[in-house]
């Protein structure tokens, strides 16, 4: 009732992703935030309420150092065009141990760019 901005939350345990769980979370229009690694289960895809997307990615293999390879940025590329047609979304990058975040970023703008001139087959 105090915050009229979108709220996310970034669940670590199994129970959250069930379908009891979203439903409580959409009651509240809380978005589960999809996580990458996965902790659990059904931890990489976005839930709750559907009008947030919010994706986390922390670096894999190795959590917060690697890199993300150029096909996994644009398969989320794609993935975030695509949500943004009926939702607000949003994409942090948390792999900023060997400073892979930024670059992570940097591309998959550019690969959404690319989408939304219609280059879906350009771009880095």
């Amino acid at each position: 009732e105090r915050h009229r901005g979108p709220v996310a939350c970034e669940p670590r345990h199994a129970t959250w992703f069930t379908e009891e769980a979203d439903v409580l979370l959409r009651s509240f229009a809380v978005a589960r935030v999809a996580a990458d690694p996965a902790r659990a289960p059904g931890a990489d895809e976005p839930g709750g309420f559907p009008g947030l997307v919010y994706y986390r990615l922390h670096g894999s293999p190795k959590v917060y150092y690697s890199a993300y390879p150029d096909q996994y940025l644009k398969a989320l590329a794609k993935t975030l065009v695509q949500a943004a047609k009926s939702a607000d979304v949003w994409c942090i990058f948390d792999n900023t141990a060997a400073f892979a975040a930024t670059g992570d970023a940097l591309t998959t703008r550019s690969l959404i760019e690319a989408r939304s001139r219609g280059n879906a087959g350009q771009g880095p």
